[in-house]
């Protein structure tokens, strides 16, 4: 029963990030193709895949239900969107809140820039680690093993030329988001676009999320951007204040 329980996520997974047919499916799974057509039918009837006209399988609506209602139970979420609504209106860009879940930073909700330019990502969607402002305002605040473990675990790839490629580089960024409060994506991950981004800490000083504000730097410069940061300090120490951190 456990094989295939652990046969049937696999599929699951590997279908997730492309449209994959039945020879795929056995393929990654090392089955014969009835076993594999077998995993996937049973997948289907459950609406977890659909199956397309041409035969292959991609993610299907339960799916969708379920990530909705996995992120309606965040509890992080619910606290943070009237804080997120007050950074929106007073910087009118866009916002991110994130969490670290199994080794990946993800974005769990998102409040649209008010302006026509805006940049690309969408709930749901894994924030590299190591040059995103949501995972780096997370990663400066866990222990340096831990962090160490998350990043030699990925490739630290130079999406621009101002990403941070070494540890070293990026254990001293971690060093100045502490120090200063927030965190920074200097058009690390996309060129054109920088953002600030903060921790939202338990009661315990642990992680719970982080909240970002982001912006192109054509239409917002930096010396604007800093402008972000105390409203986004306020956010995030009230979302915290909820979870039952004590104000500074």
């Amino acid at each position: 029963m456990t094989q295939s329980v652990d046969r049937a996520v696999e599929a699951l997974m590997y279908v997730a990030s492309q449209p994959r047919s039945v020879g795929d499916v056995a393929n990654r799974l090392g089955v014969h193709s009835t076993t594999a057509l077998r995993i996937l039918h049973t997948l289907h009837g459950w609406r977890l895949l659909d199956k397309r006209p041409d035969g292959t399988y991609r993610l299907g609506a339960a799916v969708v239900e379920l990530g909705q209602r996995a992120l309606e139970s965040l509890d992080v979420r619910e606290i943070a969107a009237p804080f997120m609504q007050q950074l929106h209106a007073a910087t009118g860009e866009t916002v991110h809140l994130a969490i670290l879940e199994n080794g990946h930073v993800i974005y769990i909700d998102k409040i649209e820039s008010k302006h026509p330019v805006r940049m690309y990502s969408r709930i749901g969607l894994m924030a590299p680690l190591h040059c995103t402002g949501v995972a780096k305002a997370i990663l400066a605040h866990l222990p340096p093993a831990d962090v160490d473990r998350l990043l030699t675990s990925i490739d630290l790839e130079k999406h621009t030329p101002h990403t941070l490629t070494t540890l070293e580089a990026l254990h001293a960024d971690f060093a100045r988001s502490r120090e200063r409060g927030y965190a920074m994506d200097e058009e690390e991950h996309e060129l054109g676009i920088h953002c600030v981004a903060a921790p939202i800490l338990h009661a315990d000083g642990g992680v719970a999320a982080s909240l970002s504000v982001s912006a192109p730097a054509m239409r917002v410069p930096r010396e604007r951007l800093m402008t972000f940061v105390d409203p986004l300090r306020q956010a995030v120490a009230g979302a915290a204040a909820e979870l039952g951190r004590p104000s500074t």
